[in-house]
């Protein structure tokens, strides 16, 4: 589904994308995060958009800036990509 490519995005998303695929797999979330962004990957650019719109709720509880740049990264579809491979590649690391 998605191209083997390497995706080009910058050193500073780099760094993010590693921080959010690490959480996820931290929290075993890893399987459904694949499945979801595989899946519904038409649907990312909506989820973006709806962490847009639900900001200032979310931000009750998550630091602003977080949720600007994954609502950012959804919208994406490279860095989308780009967090499915580092997921991928994530297989067996951090099951403890």
């Amino acid at each position: 589904m998605y191209e083997r490519n390497p995706v080009q995005v910058s050193v500073d998303d780099e760094t993010f994308l590693d921080q959010v695929a690490g959480a996820i797999c931290r929290y075993g979330l890893r399987f459904p995060a694949l499945l979801a962004l595989q899946t519904g990957h038409p649907a990312t650019f909506l989820g973006g958009q709806l962490l847009w719109v639900a900001q200032p709720a979310l931000s009750l509880f998550l630091p602003t800036h977080l949720v600007r740049r994954m609502a950012a990264l959804l919208e994406d579809p490279q860095a989308v990509c780009a967090l499915v491979t580092r997921l991928e590649s994530m297989s067996g690391v951090l099951h403890e």
